[in-house]
């Protein structure tokens, strides 16, 4: 006697690769936009490595009565209206931007306590950053402007330096922004 042998349909077979794709591709989507969030996040982190170092280097100058201090709150330097950070992605030469260059020796254990002032900039091929490592030849969307602070009668004198940062990143369609102010007193 033959047994008849019981197998799945071609429905039953169709329906379950159709659950199964839909499942992976729905899997895979979920992991690409994981990978995308935590690149936007690394970048954003990385980005303000960079503006704290800027920052950091315009402190140091005001610090060490670096001669550099007194072209940084020149009348020339300054500008009236800096550009808001909320807007930072505006052309950064036409916007009288700047970057701190410390000069780096090849002894990197030495403080720098020469600085120049620079405006070459570059699109950032990842995000926006100055690479201190080849002597920070460029600066790669991230620039200063800076500008008299308000004040009230009595207080003394104050700077305002809006660092700004911008760069294009993965899956947005607007360039990410970063930046931040800082306030030094004379």
């Amino acid at each position: 006697m033959r047994r008849r042998e019981q197998g799945d349909t071609i429905i039953e077979v169709v329906v379950a690769f159709a659950i199964f794709s839909a499942v992976a591709l729905a899997t895979m989507m979920i992991i690409n936009n994981g990978v995308a969030i935590t690149q936007r996040n690394l970048e954003i982190t990385l980005v303000r490595e960079q503006v704290d170092a800027q920052a950091e280097l315009l402190r140091y100058i005001k610090e060490t009565n670096n001669p550099i201090w007194q072209t940084l709150i020149s009348p020339g330097r300054l500008t009236a209206s800096p550009v808001s950070l909320s807007d930072s992605c505006r052309d950064a030469l036409s916007s009288g931007g700047y970057y701190v260059k410390p000069a780096i020796s090849s002894n990197l254990t030495t403080t720098p306590t020469t600085f120049t002032l620079s405006n070459f900039f570059a699109k950032p091929a990842t995000y926006a950053k100055i690479d201190y490592s080849t002597g920070a030849t460029q600066s790669q969307r991230i620039w200063i402007q800076g500008t008299r602070a308000q004040q009230k009668s009595g207080a003394p004198a104050a700077y305002d330096f809006y660092i700004h940062a911008c760069w294009d990143s993965v899956g947005v369609s607007v360039p990410m922004t970063a930046g931040t102010i800082v306030r030094i007193y004379e």
